[in-house]
Formats: C-alpha cells, sequence, structure tokens
C-alpha cells in the first residue's frame, strides 16, 4: 500500500475514534447554555422562514443544528390560542427540546448536526498539514486535533463555534491556496469558504480580515516578486468578494425588506446609535427616515446586536477577578491554560522549522503561525470575553504546526534520532492521557497550568461551567436518596423536567439550611439560571465544605439547621469525585 494512503486511513481511523467518543457524551453532558437558543433559531428559519429569534449570528449553523431535528418532525411550537406573553428563543429551543418527552433524542439530534463539521475540519487539517510538510506530518496533525479536548467538547454541543472554527479554517487555507497560485477556480473556492464562514458567524470578518492580511503580507514580504501582478489580485479578491457575499445572502435566502418593518424602527422611535460611529449613525438615521429596501435585514441587525454587545463591554470572570469589558489578555490566557501542553510544544517545535522554511522561500509553512498570531492579537481589542470557544479557529492552526513538529522529531536522523523519539513518544502519550482523564468532560478541561483549581483561573463562557452537569445532579441525588434540594445554578434547561426531586431556587445573601447545590459560575458570579445577582451573592457558603463535588462544576452541601455541624457529624467527603 501506498504510504501517503496508509496515513490517510490512519487518520481517517483517528477521526472515526473521536466521532464516537463525542457521541458518547451525548447521554452524559446535559444541555449548555446557549444549546435552546441555536435550536430555536434552527427551527424558526426551517419552518417559519424567519429569522428573527437571535439574528446576532448568521444562519449556517442553526441550520445545520435544526436540520435533523426538522427531518424528525419537530417545528416551530404553536403556542396555547390567545396566550399573549413573548416567547424568547429560550422558551422556543426547550419547546422542542422537551417534545413529547424525546429530550435525549431530540438534544442528540441538535448536537449530530455539527459533527459533520468536526468532520471536515479534521479532513482540512490532515490536508492542510499533507500539502506543506506530508502525509506524516498530516496524520501527526489529526492526531493531535482530534484530541484537544476543547474541540471534542464544541464538537459534541449544538454551538455555533465548531461549524465557525472549520469554515475560518477553510477560509485560511483557501487563502494561501490562492495565494500561492491565483486562478479563477481557486478564487471561487476561497469566496465560497469567506462565504460559509461569515454564515456560521460574524466574528469571521475580523479574524479573517486580520489573518488574511498577515498572510498576505507573509507572502510578499518572504518570497518576493509574485508570478500575478497586483491588478490580478485585486480582480481576485474582489471577485472572491462578491462570490461571499452571495454566499452570505443565500444563507438568509437572498431575502430583501425594508427597514422600518424588518429593523422594528421608526423614525419616531429610533435609538441615538451612541454605540456606532458618527457616519453610520447618520447613515443608518437615514436609512430609517426612507424606509429603505435593503438586502438580509436580519444580516443588518445581527451587525448592529453584536456592535452594541461588544461596546457595551459586559462584564467577564478572569484569574479570579470580574470586570466590565474583561481584559486584553483574556484569550492569550485562555488558550494558555486549555490548550494541552504537548500540542503547545510540538505546534512551537514546528514553527521554529517553518521560520527556517520561510528564510529558505517556503512562505507557506509559515502560514498557520502568521494566522494564528494575527488572530490573537485583534481580539486584544475585543470587550466581550466569553470563553476560549470564540477563538476555536486557533486549535487546528495549532495542530497543523503541531503535526509538522512531530514529524521533524520522527524523522530526525543521526546521533539524535533515538533521543528525539522518545520525545516525542512522552509528548504524544501525554497528550493521551490528557485526552483520556478529559473524558465525559471536555468543556471543563484545563492543562497543568491552570493549577488544582481552574474555577480561579475561567468560568463562564463555558471554559468550566456551562450548565453541564445536571444528569450528573440528578443521578447523585438519587442515589443518596434526598428529597429536597436548594439550587443555585448556570442552566438553560427547563430544570422542573430534568429528573430532580423537589427543589427550590436558592435566592441570594439568603444563608438556607438542608441541600444545597450549586454550581461555580453561581458561586463566583452570582449567576442564576437567566438572572444575574451579585458576585458575593453566595459568599456566606465560603465557610462551609461541600459534602461532594457534581462532575466538574457543581459542589453539593448539606448545612443544618443552626449552622455547621461538630466534625463527627458531618458528612463525609466523597475525595474520589472531587
Amino acid at each position: 500500500m501506498n504510504r501517503n494512503w496508509f496515513f490517510g486511513i490512519l487518520s481517517a481511523i483517528t477521526v472515526a475514534v473521536a466521532v464516537t467518543r463525542i457521541a458518547a457524551t451525548y447521554r452524559t453532558t446535559s444541555q449548555g447554555f446557549d444549546e435552546p437558543c441555536h435550536v430555536a433559531a434552527g427551527i424558526e428559519y426551517l419552518d417559519k422562514h424567519t429569522y428573527t429569534l437571535d439574528p446576532v449570528h448568521p444562519p449556517l449553523s442553526r441550520i445545520a443544528i435544526g436540520l435533523p431535528l426538522y427531518l424528525a418532525g419537530e417545528r416551530y411550537p404553536k403556542w396555547p390560542q390567545g396566550d399573549p406573553r413573548l416567547r424568547s428563543y429560550n422558551d422556543v429551543g426547550n419547546s422542542v427540546l422537551y417534545d413529547d418527552n424525546h429530550y435525549l433524542r431530540n438534544l442528540s439530534l441538535a448536537r449530530i448536526g455539527v459533527l459533520p463539521f468536526f468532520i471536515l475540519c479534521a479532513a482540512l487539517v490532515f490536508a492542510g498539514a499533507w500539502r506543506e510538510f506530508g502525509a506524516l506530518a498530516g496524520l501527526m496533525a489529526v492526531a493531535l486535533f482530534t484530541t484537544v479536548p476543547t474541540v471534542l467538547a464544541f464538537a459534541g454541543m449544538a454551538y455555533s463555534d465548531m461549524p465557525t472554527a472549520c469554515m475560518q479554517f477553510a477560509a485560511i487555507v483557501a487563502l494561501v491556496l490562492w495565494l500561492q497560485e491565483p486562478s479563477p477556480g481557486r478564487t471561487l473556492l476561497l469566496g465560497a469558504a469567506l462565504g460559509l464562514a461569515l454564515a456560521c458567524k460574524l466574528t469571521s470578518v475580523l479574524f479573517l480580515f486580520a489573518a488574511g492580511t498577515s498572510v498576505a503580507l507573509l507572502r510578499v514580504s518572504t518570497a518576493g516578486k509574485t508570478t500575478a501582478s497586483l491588478s490580478t489580485w485585486v480582480k481576485g479578491l474582489s471577485v472572491a468578494g462578491l462570490v461571499a457575499f452571495a454566499v452570505l445572502w443565500g444563507t438568509y435566502g437572498f431575502e430583501f425588506g425594508r427597514v422600518q418593518e424588518s429593523m422594528q424602527l421608526l423614525p419616531e422611535s429610533m435609538p441615538s446609535f451612541q454605540h456606532f460611529p458618527r457616519v453610520v449613525g447618520s447613515v443608518a438615521r437615514a436609512f430609517i427616515v426612507k424606509d429603505s429596501v435593503v438586502p438580509a435585514p436580519a444580516l443588518l441587525r445581527g451587525v448592529a446586536q453584536a456592535w452594541v454587545l461588544n461596546k457595551s463591554a459586559p462584564g467577564a470572570y478572569l484569574l479570579g477577578k470580574t470586570k466590565s469589558g474583561g481584559w486584553w489578555y483574556f484569550f492569550l490566557v485562555g488558550i494558555a491554560v486549555k490548550a494541552p501542553v504537548p500540542l503547545v510544544i510540538l505546534a512551537a517545535i514546528g514553527m521554529g522549522f517553518a521560520i527556517r522554511g520561510a528564510y529558505e522561500g517556503r512562505w507557506s509553512a509559515l502560514a498557520p503561525a502568521v494566522a494564528i498570531t494575527a488572530i490573537l492579537l485583534i481580539t486584544m481589542p475585543v470587550k466581550y470575553n466569553a470563553g476560549v470557544r470564540h477563538v476555536l479557529v486557533v486549535f487546528p492552526l495549532m495542530a497543523v504546526l503541531g503535526g509538522y513538529g512531530a514529524s521533524v522529531l520522527l524523522e530526525t536522523s543521526g546521533r539524535e534520532r533515538l533521543l528525539s523519539r522518545a520525545f516525542l513518544i512522552s509528548l504524544l502519550c501525554w497528550q493521551a492521557i490528557s485526552t483520556i482523564e478529559a473524558r465525559h468532560d471536555y468543556i471543563a478541561y484545563f492543562n497543568e497550568f491552570a493549577g488544582p483549581d481552574p474555577s480561579q483561573v475561567l468560568v463562564n463562557g463555558c471554559d468550566l461551567d456551562c450548565g453541564q452537569d445536571v444528569f450528573r445532579l440528578r443521578d447523585e441525588l438519587r442515589r443518596r436518596q434526598i428529597s429536597h434540594v436548594s439550587l443555585a445554578m448556570w442552566s438553560s434547561a427547563d430544570i422542573s423536567r430534568m429528573g430532580l426531586p423537589d427543589f427550590d431556587i436558592l435566592q441570594p445573601s439568603q444563608p438556607t439550611s438542608g441541600w444545597l447545590a450549586v454550581s461555580d459560575r453561581a458561586r463566583l458570579e452570582g449567576d442564576v439560571f437567566h438572572t444575574a445577582y451579585a458576585a458575593n451573592a453566595f459568599d456566606w457558603l465560603t465557610k462551609y465544605s461541600p459534602v461532594t463535588r457534581v462532575g466538574k462544576t457543581i459542589s453539593l452541601y448539606y448545612i443544618p439547621q443552626g449552622g455547621i455541624p461538630p466534625s463527627s457529624e458531618r458528612p463525609q467527603v466523597n475525595v474520589a469525585a472531587r
């Protein structure tokens, strides 16, 4: 068998193993906080052909999430006639998920919609590394990519982050190919990839502009004159831009709409546009007054909402502190504690050899490193710090570099051969152990740099607490035969339908006796279900020790009447569950 085909088959087997591991989490990981939102938006688009519930993200990933549910017969819920209440996307999404008591089935179907993007991304990782560094590097890159717990986490949830990372990575790969040799076919490929990335998440504008500009500068600075003239580049990129817009607009059904109706704005009630640049605000007011017809009005609403969200500087949590607007180094710290250390080491080795290759004229070898740097730099002024998942595209780029580093170590000859191979084997074993130990808790994975208590580093944005341990809490309460519990958790689930015993919602700053289940996000930030209290709302619990930890995010307490019991009367802490 051809050596390249052999490595390709091994890569396919590696991906199949990863898919099996992802699917195994469906029954142990309860719904992530945003899953009802994505489900609701997808079902609305497919059933009602509207996109109003949550236009802040473009519809492609929502279509993928909603399609398996739609094919299984799920439709937009019909509320009782005359019901005056406005339904949020959480109401709609949960109504679909819990329909006819098919919760697990429907949650699994929604998550299955994300799997093709994971498989495609793994294939692109293999192809990109193979084309640049050889088939062995492709195999190593796939092995690294498919064992990153954070990647497995969001490949197993009905979130938009895996589709976004996949298509952003595809756009970067397509750009490198186009810069190597512009052609009509590659121009169309680049435009399609850009359009699909934009159709997943609006941050693609920011990331791909930064990465694309940096890679193009790398091409010019290291390879000298190109075979194509400047005019060829301008024409090609212009065509790619038009194709990208057509693809993006196509995901909105090539819709036109009038501003006032589509944006639900009238001249007498228009906002001040204080968060927008003055020129943009003036143009927006003119469009509203004239009631102009615009393409993809839902896209415009999404852009406006995303811009305001970032400018409003919502609170963020990092290194034990909460701050409005976050920190410029948030994503740098996030990658530092969420990326497996072996991947970081191998990527650094690969980058070192890629730098040497760039000096020798192989500029494209350094493209992944340049793209990573550009993306992390462009996130520094971003004021919405809500999870490493927003820069998930960094991981396939790191995997390509890591695959190159691994292949270099494996193919080293001479006196260093045994040492380099032993070093590689130790790194791969370390990576394997890390990913195996993280099984069923991929969301809450942190590397060794995070220390013994990762909640002191990151909590929200699904970096640690995403509401994923409700199933485990149900099982733990049943095992202990607990008939009543007070809850303070960050979850979007319909908690009354999750099989829990009789419960109360724990109120802020009100000490309560009995059994208490408190999640890390509630304990550290005061967030309980859909209500945000003060960060110190549950500080009174600090003088108590939990009876046990449920999963990675919930502390189960027993508080007797009158305060802390004598040590001989306290329930024993289950150390193994910590």
